[in-house]
């Protein structure tokens, strides 16, 4: 009985080492493959693209303008859906180089809502085209401006406007662009709202060029930007541009306004929880798919290197954890037979190996039991082992001792002769 519990107390130990060991080849991989996906990660000031967005806080973003609002006592929100046939129109919009362009629906929409009393905070952003000209997007068309082709001494010579928003600042920093009138010929027969230049460049005193203006628009302003560069997180600090457009939108909203930030078209749809930004990671980037196929690839060569992911077992150990021993087995199964008097069958199951050693197929009744014992008797002679078991099953009821004595008896003959 103790070397069979030492036995399977072996089993046990070899089952849960080859266990460990699998669990460990997986937490390695899995620890390698969160290391690769950490040293992956994208980088804060790494980022490829450039969006003018309030979540942003690398030097490209406007995360910083957007926290000095709320230090002044404006709060700021950011908006996920378009212009029109969405939520209504903000008082208060801040659209600064817009990725997706501003539809002409969404342009009615909202001059119509700053012509009420609202504020509009507005850079575009700059499409080169294949010829000189520069694209004219519609919300640019509806106020009247155009990118100015620059050309020697355009963007020169910086000077604040005479205005109430730009007393007191220091020398101003050349823009990378300017922005012009639309011509008559451009107009048409409109009629636009008129430009009150507060940052002007340009050699020619005569003909100056405009790159931050305020533009009154029905009961509410438009302040127009020539590049949102002045407003990013690399340059709010150091440009007096960036106070110029704070003054002006503290001036033109109340403490009551939220000013709205257009992150729908910055290519922002709403809000990322981690599970989708590792999605994206993994699905949407080169690294990210790299790193998945190679994460396959190991477990893959887990799985074909034949290492099981735990023991087929139940998740409930049985109560008898401790299992009987062979002759515990036969003997129960002993007791079994002779509660329920079935003599006979247990006398020819004996005989099923006596059988075996004879090369003949196990008896099912008395009779091909006989002829068993027969056959044995006419090979080799007459045997008191073999008389001792037709002794047995001739005694009423069948006597298994004699039976099985008579049978081991014979087999241990056998095998010394």
């Amino acid at each position: 009985m103790s070397d069979t519990r030492s036995q399977r107390r072996g089993r046990f130990i070899v089952s849960g080492v080859g266990r460990f060991r699998t669990f460990a080849w997986v937490g390695a991989i899995a620890l390698g493959a969160g290391l690769a996906a950490y040293l992956a990660r994208p980088a804060g000031r790494t980022a490829l693209d450039v969006k003018r967005s309030s979540f942003r806080t690398t030097p490209d973003g406007v995360a910083a303008f957007a926290r000095g609002l709320e230090r002044f006592g404006r709060p700021t929100a950011a908006r996920f859906t378009p212009l029109a046939d969405a939520d209504p129109v903000p008082g208060a919009l801040v659209l600064l180089s817009p990725d997706v362009v501003p539809s002409p629906v969404e342009v009615h929409a909202v001059l119509e809502r700053v012509r009420r009393g609202g504020t509009l905070v507005y850079a575009p952003r700059l499409f080169p085209a294949i010829s000189s000209a520069l694209r004219i997007t519609p919300l640019m068309d509806s106020l009247g401006i155009a990118f100015r082709v620059p050309r020697p001494g355009d963007l020169e010579d910086p000077e604040w406007a005479t205005h109430s928003l730009t007393d007191g600042l220091p020398e101003p920093a050349a823009p990378r662009r300017a922005l012009r009138r639309l011509t008559s010929r451009e107009l048409g027969e409109r009629s636009v709202s008129p430009v009150q230049s507060l940052l002007t460049v340009g050699r020619d005193r005569d003909r100056r060029w405009t790159g931050a203006g305020l533009m009154p628009f029905g009961e509410g302003h438009i302040i127009v930007l020539s590049d949102a560069e002045p407003l990013s997180n690399g340059r709010i600090a150091d440009d007096p541009l960036a106070f110029v457009v704070m003054r002006a939108v503290l001036t033109h909203t109340t403490p009551a306004d939220t000013i709205f930030f257009a992150e729908f078209h910055q290519g922002i749809r709403g809000y990322e929880n981690t599970a989708r930004r590792w999605a994206g990671f993994a699905f949407g980037t080169a690294r990210g798919r790299t790193l998945l196929q190679l994460l396959l690839a190991a477990f893959l060569a887990l799985a074909c290197a034949g290492l099981r992911f735990g023991a087929p077992t139940t998740a409930a150990a049985p109560q008898d954890l401790e299992r009987k021993s062979p002759l515990e087995h036969v003997s129960a199964l002993g007791d079994l037979y002779e509660k329920a008097r079935a003599r006979r069958t247990a006398a020819l199951l004996l005989l099923a190996r006596l059988a075996r050693s004879a090369r003949r197929p196990p008896p099912r009744d008395v009779a091909e039991a006989r002829a068993l014992i027969r056959e044995l008797e006419a090979r080799r002679g007459e045997q008191p082992a073999l008389a001792r078991i037709q002794r047995g099953l001739r005694a009423d009821p069948v006597d298994l001792t004699m039976v099985a004595a008579g049978i081991d008896d014979h087999l241990g003959r056998r095998a010394e002769s």
